[in-house]
C-alpha cells in the first residue's frame, strides 16, 4: 500500500470512478491488517482537498476502500469492531458501520462454491445445497448479488425465526430486491422451505452456511487493486483426512504440490495465496502476505516461488505472478507483531498479464533481513520501522551432494511412546544381568502411564535423541526397551522365548496392552511396529557401527560421530560408515562455523526442520582420504571431539549445563574451528559466509 496507490484510491473514490473496495485481507481474522489499511488511508483521505475539511466523508470513503473477509464469524464481529476502532475520534457510530462494513463471513478458498457462479452470473435461482441431495434450496440471483446481501439475509432470517407466520412473506416481499415474478416465486419457496427446517428444529447454521457460500463469490466480481493479510498455516499432517483430499487436489490443479516424501510439509497457505490472487485480485494489482518462513527457501516451496499458479497451461488465462520484490525474513525480529513470526516471512508480489510473447512471471527475488524488537500489532508503521534493521540476505544456488543426497542418511526410529519404552539411566538400577526402571514422564494421552519395570539388560539399549548432541560431542543419552532378537539385529513381532526373556515378556504384555488402548485408529499395532515403523529401528540394528548423526530441527545445525550399538532416534539423522574418518570429515561439515548461516537459511527442508536439507541443498562431495583438506576435517574433528568431551565431563562434574555456545565459545576449540572453516572455504567456497 504504497503512498501513491493510496492517493490514486482516495482520488478516484472521490470522483466515483470505484465500483468496488480497493484493498481486501482474505482471512481478516479480528481485524490486524484492515485497522492498520484505515489508518494510513486515512491519511490521504484527510489530505485530499475535496476531504480535508469534511470528516465524515473521509470515514465514508476510506471505510467503503477496505474489506475483510473471513470464515469464522465470531471474528467477522471482531474485525469489525477492530475496523471502527481504527477511525479513532472521527465522527463514526457503530450502527453506521455495521450497515456496511465491508467485512463478510465466508470462505476465501470457495472449495465448495464455484458450482454457484455460473448460475450467479446468468441471473438464474442459485441451487445452494441443503439436506436434501436431490432437493437443493434455491435463491434468485437478483437476492444473492445485492450489495446489501448480508442485511437481507439477516432480515430474512429473522422474519422466519418469528413466531407470527401472518404477514411475514408479504413484508419481505416489499423490501428485497426482487424485481421479477420469477424471483418471487423462487424466493418465496425457499423462505416456505426456511420455515420449515426451522420449526423443526432444523435451523443450526443455515444463516452461516449460506453466507459463506456466497459472499466470497460477490468479491469475485469486483476484484481489488491490494490483498494483504496472514492467511491460514496448517500443513498437510496436521489436518483431517477429508481436509487433506481437498487439499491436495486444489494444490495439485494449481501446480502447487510438492509430492513424494514432501508431501506431509505441503503448507495450505502457498494455496490459499495463490487462489486469493486468482479470485480477487486484479491484473496489475499488488499483494502482500506473512508467510512461514519455510516459503523463502525450502523444497515444497519451490513451485509457489517461481510464480505460475494457474489451473491451466495457457499463459493468457490463469494467475501468473511476478515475485521479484525483495521478500521479508522476519527471522531476527523479536517480540514478533504475529504469533510464530521468529519463524515468518513476507512475500510481496504483483498478478501480471501473461503471454507467450511475454510471459511476465518473475521468481522469488531478493530476501531482505528484517531485525529488531518492541514491536507491536497495534503501533503505527511510522513507530514500527525505527525499530527495524534491514539487510540483504545471501542468495545460494542449493544443489544437492552427489555423494550423500542418494538415501545415504537416515532418519532415526520414532521412539514412543516415551513413557511405555524410554528410560534414563538415573530412573534405572542395573545388577546381574537385569535392569530395574521407571520409564520417563509421558506426554498428551500418555501423560500418567510411566511405569515401573523389571526386564533382562539385554532388552535395553542406549538411545541418542538430539538434546543430547552438540556439535562434536554428546551430553548423556536415553534408554530404549524393544524386543530385540538373540543377534541383536531386528526388533521382533513376536514375544522372545527362553527363561532369558521371562521379565521382558511380563513388562511387554502390560506396555503393548496399555499402547492399544489409547492408541489413536491410524497408530501402527502392536508396540514393537510402533516403536520399528517402516523398518527404522531395524536399520540401525543392522547398521550398528559408529555414525556421524545431526539434529533434525532446531535454529542451528548440529553434529558428533557417535559411538557403535547406540540406538538413534527420529529427531536425528545418522550415516554410518567404515570409515570412521569419512564420519568426521561430515561431522567437521555439519558443525563448521563457515556453513552454519547457509544451513540456518538454506539448508533446511522448512521453517523449522532440516530433515534432509544438510545433504540435498548443499552439494558436498565425497570424503577422499587423499585430499588435503578433507583429511584436515576428519583430523580436526577427531580432536574437536576429544576436546569437547572434556569440556563436556568438566561442566557437568561442577553442575553446569552444557549448550551450543558453551561449546562453540571454548577458548581450546577455536584454533581448531579456524581450521576447519579454512578447508571448508577451500571445499565449498560458494556457500561459506
Amino acid at each position: 500500500m504504497d503512498a501513491d496507490w493510496r492517493r490514486g484510491v482516495i482520488d478516484a473514490a472521490v470522483k466515483g470512478d470505484l465500483k468496488s473496495a480497493a484493498v481486501l485481507d482474505p482471512s481478516c481474522g479480528s481485524g490486524t491488517f484492515l485497522y492498520h489499511a484505515v489508518q494510513l488511508l486515512l491519511q490521504d483521505a484527510a489530505a485530499h482537498p475535496e476531504l480535508a475539511d469534511r470528516p465524515q466523508a473521509q470515514v465514508d470513503v476510506v471505510n467503503d476502500l477496505v474489506a475483510g473477509l473471513d470464515l469464522h464469524p465470531i471474528a467477522v464481529e471482531l474485525a469489525k469492531t477492530t475496523k471502527m476502532l481504527a477511525f479513532g475520534d472521527l465522527p463514526i457510530s457503530y450502527d453506521s458501520l455495521m450497515a456496511s462494513p465491508n467485512i463478510y463471513m465466508g470462505d476465501s478458498l470457495q472449495w465448495n462454491t464455484r458450482a454457484l457462479s455460473g448460475a450467479m452470473a446468468f441471473g438464474e435461482g442459485v441451487g445452494i445445497p441443503s439436506d436434501e441431495p436431490d432437493n437443493p434450496l434455491r435463491v434468485p440471483a437478483s437476492l444473492l448479488l445485492h450489495e446489501q446481501f448480508q442485511r437481507h439475509l439477516d432480515l430474512i432470517f429473522e422474519y422466519a425465526n418469528s413466531e407470527q407466520k401472518a404477514d411475514t412473506e408479504s413484508n419481505l416481499l416489499a423490501v428485497l430486491p426482487l424485481t421479477t415474478e420469477s424471483d418471487q416465486e423462487i424466493f418465496l419457496d425457499f423462505y416456505r422451505r426456511l420455515r420449515g427446517y426451522i420449526s423443526s428444529g432444523r435451523n443450526n447454521v443455515w444463516k452461516w452456511y449460506i453466507s459463506n457460500l456466497v459472499q466470497p463469490h460477490r468479491l469475485t466480481t469486483a476484484p481489488m487493486s491490494r490483498l494483504v493479510g496472514n492467511p491460514p498455516w496448517v500443513v498437510y499432517n496436521a489436518m483431517e483426512s477429508d481436509r487433506q483430499d481437498a487439499f491436495r487436489r486444489h494444490a495439485a490443479q494449481r501446480n502447487l504440490w510438492a509430492g513424494a516424501n514432501l508431501a506431509p510439509q505441503n503448507d495450505i497457505a502457498a494455496t490459499f495465496v495463490a487462489i486469493c490472487v486468482n479470485y480477487y485480485l486484479l491484473r496489475g494489482g499488488k499483494f502482500g502476505f506473512v508467510m512461514p518462513y519455510s516459503a523463502l527457501r525450502a523444497r515444497h516451496w519451490e513451485k509457489f516461488r517461481g510464480g505460475n499458479w494457474s489451473l491451466t497451461n495457457s499463459l493468457e488465462e490463469g494467475c501468473h505472478v511476478d515475485l521479484s520484490k525483495t521478500a521479508w525474513d522476519l527471522s531476527g525480529v523479536q517480540d514478533p507483531p504475529f504469533k510464530g513470526s521468529a519463524h515468518s516471512s513476507v512475500i510481496f508480489g504483483e498478478r501480471v498479464v501473461a503471454s507467450r510473447q511475454q510471459p511476465n512471471i518473475k521468481p522469488l527475488g531478493d530476501i531482505r533481513y528484517v531485525a529488531g524488537s518492541g514491536v507491536d500489532k497495534r503501533m503505527a508503521w511510522d513507530n514500527v520501522k525505527p525499530l527495524l534493521t534491514y539487510a540483504l540476505r545471501k542468495r545460494w544456488a542449493v544443489a544437492p551432494s552427489p555423494a550423500y543426497a542418494d538415501k545415504k542418511f537416515y532418519q532415526g526410529a520414532t521412539l514412543v511412546p516415551q513413557s511405555l519404552v524410554v528410560f534414563s539411566e538415573s530412573n534405572a538400577e542395573r545388577a546381574l544381568g537385569k535392569v530395574n526402571f521407571r520409564t520417563e514422564i509421558g506426554k498428551g494421552v500418555w501423560k500418567g502411564l510411566e511405569s515401573y519395570g523389571r526386564i533382562e539388560e539385554r532388552f535395553a539399549k542406549p538411545a541418542l535423541f538430539s538434546k543430547h548432541i552438540v556439535p562434536f560431542g554428546m551430553i548423556g543419552n536415553l534408554n530404549i526397551i524393544a524386543p530385540f532378537s538373540d543377534d541383536d539385529k531386528e526388533v521382533l513381532r513376536t514375544f522372545p522365548e527362553g527363561p532369558n526373556a521371562q521379565d521382558f515378556n511380563i513388562y511387554w504384555t502390560k506396555a503393548a496392552s496399555d499402547y492399544d488402548r489409547i492408541r489413536k485408529p491410524k497408530s501402527p499395532s502392536p508396540l514393537a511396529n510402533r516403536v520399528d515403523y517402516v523398518s527404522n529401528l531395524t536399520r540401525r540394528l543392522q547398521n550398528s557401527g559408529k555414525a556421524v548423526v545431526y539434529t533434525q530441527a532446531g535454529s542451528w545445525l548440529a553434529s558428533a560421530v557417535v559411538p557403535e550399538s547406540t540406538v538413534i532416534d527420529s529427531t536425528l539423522y545418522w550415516f554410518a560408515s567404515d570409515q570412521e574418518l569419512e564420519l568426521h570429515y561430515l561431522s567437521a561439515l555439519f558443525n563448521a562455523p563457515a556453513l552454519a548461516d547457509f544451513f540456518h537459511h538454506a539448508g533446511r527442508a522448512s521453517d523449522r526442520h532440516f530433515h534432509t536439507g544438510p545433504i540435498r541443498n548443499l552439494p558436498i562431495p565425497a570424503y577422499d582420504a587423499n585430499d588435503v583438506h578433507h583429511a584436515n576435517l576428519a583430523a580436526q574433528s577427531d580432536l574437536a571431539h576429544q576436546i569437547v568431551a572434556d569440556i563436556v565431563t568438566d561442566r557437568q562434574s561442577r553442575g553446569l549445563r552444557v549448550g551450543r555456545n558453551d561449546v562453540l565459545r571454548s577458548d581450546t576449540l577455536q584454533p581448531i574451528l579456524a581450521s576447519i572453516d579454512d578447508s571448508v572455504r577451500q571445499i565449498l567456497p560458494a556457500y561459506c559466509s
